[in-house]
């Protein structure tokens, strides 16, 4: 008669274990991909405010200097993949501005289109306060 009483505790047993693992499991994962976003956040920032030099060039009325001083965004070029971690506020502030950019770097006659070059420093803002503010 012990048998029957037996075969329920294994299985008991055995089910709070494998609840046990992939809870343990996916906490692990979850705190992975956590850990993940918040290095992407805390790069991008780097990388938005290591642009204010084009705030500068754009004050100062360096149209011309500043289509030819813009860096490649390596930090968002190497993580494009992966801005799907982060807010959809977030995602819209950073395409938008790194468009903006992207056309700034390519800009032929910057003369005619400065409200529209003044506008990429407003840009470049909204998302640095969009990724410092999640």
């Amino acid at each position: 008669m012990t048998v029957p009483s037996t075969a329920p505790g294994f299985v008991l047993g055995a089910l709070v274990g494998a609840v046990a693992t992939a809870a343990g499991s996916y906490f692990v994962f979850w705190r992975r991909q956590r850990a993940a976003t918040r290095r992407l956040r805390v790069a991008l920032t780097h990388e938005l405010r290591s642009l204010d030099y084009v705030d500068d060039l754009v004050e100062a009325g360096d149209y011309e200097g500043v289509t030819t001083a813009v860096d490649v965004p390596v930090v968002y070029e190497a993580n494009a993949d992966d801005l799907g971690r982060l807010s959809e506020r977030e995602v819209g502030a950073l395409v938008e501005f790194y468009a903006s950019l992207y056309w700034l770097r390519d800009l032929e006659d910057p003369e005619d289109k400065k409200a529209r070059i003044d506008d990429v420093v407003a840009k470049r803002q909204t998302a640095l306060d969009a990724v410092e503010n999640g």
